[in-house]
């Protein structure tokens, strides 16, 4: 099968739908010819979208995706648009008021709910993978080194989070713990200057640009912090979250960020609490939860999610 594929993919995996992009076209390559043009791209899009069998949009649904769509509909009937995040109120517009000739497959139901499709066309559910072997809990000696490697106290507990410095996503609450050592690993993407000003002058320990080895971050760690109280602003399942989880390292969020839910932990593996003020007062709790073992209680291999894409866009296909 010729599988073409719109997005952003440059081999890195430091932002979310870039992430599932990428994951899942390496997976594909394995048995598919997959043809690749960037979300600019025109010529190309054109010219790959005849050619295919089917053509994936990796890309929150807004109103130039829309439009994008409508052409790519035209030329490759086959169409999916995958969802990671809740469409946009633009795109939602015109959509309900000229139907997009395509199908849907969305990591949420939620996501999905409201978007109207014609006839013939498809809300499929999928859902995210993980890197087990790459996310998996360490010894208590591989933390310490890790530590040491990093510049941090061996004795003191390590609170972190990665991703992005951008406004909206609450990395300002670094600020307000007081219990722990604290590491930011942004992504050097949507940097937002007074996010990384309020971060550097409380003394929060900042990487960034994009770090390769990322799992020894997750390893050396004690907690995860997803600061994040609106899906506006991340992917609605966060990845982080999974990976965290999956190096059996518990994990502090908010109540406020109902997508949380949908992530089945074990052991206690995710506390939510209601404001930043009571950070301080759960982490000891929180780092007990620390595991030798992963704190997913569900995972898939990207190799099983996008057999399992495969299948459903085969479908459509006969």
């Amino acid at each position: 099968m010729v599988i073409h594929v719109i997005g952003t993919i440059n081999g890195q995996v430091n932002e979310g739908m870039r992430n599932v992009a990428t994951h899942l076209s390496k997976e594909f390559e394995k048995e598919n010819t997959v043809l690749y043009s960037g979300l600019k791209q025109i010529a190309q899009i054109v010219l790959n979208s005849r050619r295919a069998d089917v053509t994936m949009v990796f890309a929150r649904a807004n109103k130039l995706v829309y439009s994008l769509t409508s052409i790519v509909t035209k030329l490759c009937k086959n169409t999916w648009i995958i969802l990671v995040q809740k469409p946009d109120a633009s795109f939602m517009q015109k959509n309900d008021k000229h139907l997009l000739k395509c199908s849907y497959l969305s990591i949420t139901e939620r996501d999905m709910k409201n978007v109207k499709v014609a006839s013939g066309k498809h809300k499929m559910l999928f859902s995210v993978g993980i890197e087990s072997d790459k996310f998996a809990p360490v010894s208590v000696e591989r933390q310490k080194q890790l530590k040491q490697k990093y510049g941090f106290d061996v004795e003191k507990p390590l609170i972190i989070h990665v991703g992005h410095c951008s406004k909206g996503r609450g990395l300002e609450d670094f600020a307000k713990i007081h219990t722990a050592q604290r590491m930011v690993v942004a992504s050097g993407m949507f940097e937002d200057e007074n996010v990384v000003r309020t971060l550097h002058e409380a003394k929060v320990t900042v990487h960034k640009g994009y770090l390769e080895n990322v799992e020894e971050v997750y390893h050396m760690a004690d907690a995860y912090l997803f600061p994040t109280r609106s899906s506006e602003f991340v992917i609605s399942i966060p990845l982080s979250v999974m990976e965290a989880l999956s190096c059996g390292v518990p994990v502090i969020g908010y109540k406020s960020f109902e997508n949380l839910k949908e992530i089945t932990d074990s052991e206690g593996g995710i506390t939510l609490i209601d404001d930043a003020e009571q950070i301080d007062e759960v982490l000891s709790e929180v780092i007990k939860r620390k595991s030798d073992h992963s704190l997913l209680e569900k995972t898939s291999s990207w190799s099983a999610v996008a057999q399992n894409v495969l299948r459903m866009v085969r479908e459509e296909n006969a």
